[in-house]
């Protein structure tokens, strides 16, 4: 029986082993989260290197469309979407200042990648170890995510059960960068996954993932450890900017992926995020069993909210549809009606936390 796991922020929020003994943030606490954050620049063998990162100009935007000072962001009420969206505007309208709103939108994607990095770094998620354990050849997952709970998860698993590889096992091809990322010495450190079977589960980020790098030339994506051998932080600092593509004659420098939170998500910004979405949905079509962890559907994912109805449209086999969320009372039972009504259904397994439906693994 095909599974299709979906992925969204409450499966990462239930994750208990941040070093920081924090918790994933979500859309109404990045901000607060992040402050917390900022000024922490190593964390046991992990160093960052972001001492020198100000990130003036998307405070200042913050400021001036807020009222909101630097000094008084850990106490507010901003909305990660929110300001996103609100900067893509700006960014439309003032096109005397778009360079300064180019760079204040380059630092907020700097701020939150990092944010979620130091959170997150710890122990292997046991919750999402039970669900990499779980997965049998043709089951997929469908992250919303950018995190990398799920992609060390699947590379532990894997030791085991050979199911999952880098080498196609996001669904499309990709280079694993190792070692040093010196940028002098990259190209010769680089090289193709080492493996011979394919990945016969497929993990789909529609969103993007912190681990990767792409080309804008010639397309290729590539995933990188996450330090390099002193414990130095490659994810997302600046050095990143100044990997350069190991395609053959193209040595384009690499960019990041990550589809930013924000109303105006733009999908064909990056040419093979398109056809993840689209294995996505065929997974969803031939699915018989469905489980969505921490993932609401809200309104304003338009795409996403399209995608699986359109694939319920066609799937002829879906005999089960479970849910993991915390919510409770009339939001719950909102919750459950728009399950119900997304995936054709009149009745759901349901259960309070990831703890709970991860024991029955």
């Amino acid at each position: 029986m095909t599974r299709v796991y979906v992925l969204g922020a409450g499966a990462a929020a239930a994750y208990k082993g941040s070093y920081l003994g924090e918790t994933s943030p979500v859309a109404n606490n990045f901000f607060q989260k992040a402050m917390r954050v900022i000024n922490i620049h190593q964390i046991r063998d992990r160093y960052y290197e972001d001492e020198n990162l100000s990130f003036n100009q998307i405070f200042q935007f913050i400021e001036r469309l807020w009222g909101v000072p630097r000094s008084e962001v850990c106490n507010s009420s901003l909305d990660m979407e929110e300001v996103l969206t609100l900067l893509n505007i700006e960014m439309e309208e003032d096109q005397a200042g778009r360079e300064r709103l180019l760079l204040a939108y380059e630092e907020y994607l700097l701020l939150m990648a990092l944010t979620f990095d130091k959170i997150l770094y710890g122990d292997l998620c046991p919750y999402h170890r039970k669900i990499a354990e779980s997965l049998n050849p043709g089951d997929s997952i469908i992250s919303f995510n950018y995190e990398l709970l799920m992609d060390y998860a699947l590379q532990r698993t894997n030791l085991e059960k050979n199911l999952w590889c880098i080498q196609d096992g996001y669904g499309i091809p990709c280079h694993y960068l190792r070692g040093s990322i010196d940028a002098v010495h990259l190209k010769q450190q680089s090289k193709l996954f080492e493996k011979e079977d394919y990945a016969k589960v497929k993990f789909f980020k529609l969103h993007g993932s912190l681990n990767w790098l792409y080309c804008p030339q010639c397309g290729q994506l590539y995933a990188y450890e996450h330090s390099d051998g002193g414990g130095h932080s490659v994810i997302i600092n600046g050095i990143a900017n100044m990997i350069q593509c190991t395609t053959q004659h193209c040595c384009n420098k690499l960019s990041r992926v990550i589809i930013p939170p924000t109303l105006m998500k733009n999908y064909q910004s990056i040419p093979f995020i398109p056809k993840l979405w689209h294995q996505a949905r065929k997974a969803l079509e031939l699915a018989a069993e469905i489980i969505v962890i921490g993932y609401s559907f809200p309104t304003t994912d338009f795409r996403s909210n399209w995608m699986f109805r359109k694939a319920m449209v066609d799937n002829k086999e879906l005999k089960k549809v479970t849910i993991v969320d915390k919510a409770e009372g009339y939001q719950l039972k909102t919750l459950l009606n728009k399950h119900k009504s997304i995936f054709r259904v009149q009745d759901v397994d349901f259960y309070p936390d990831i703890a709970a439906f991860t024991q029955t693994l």
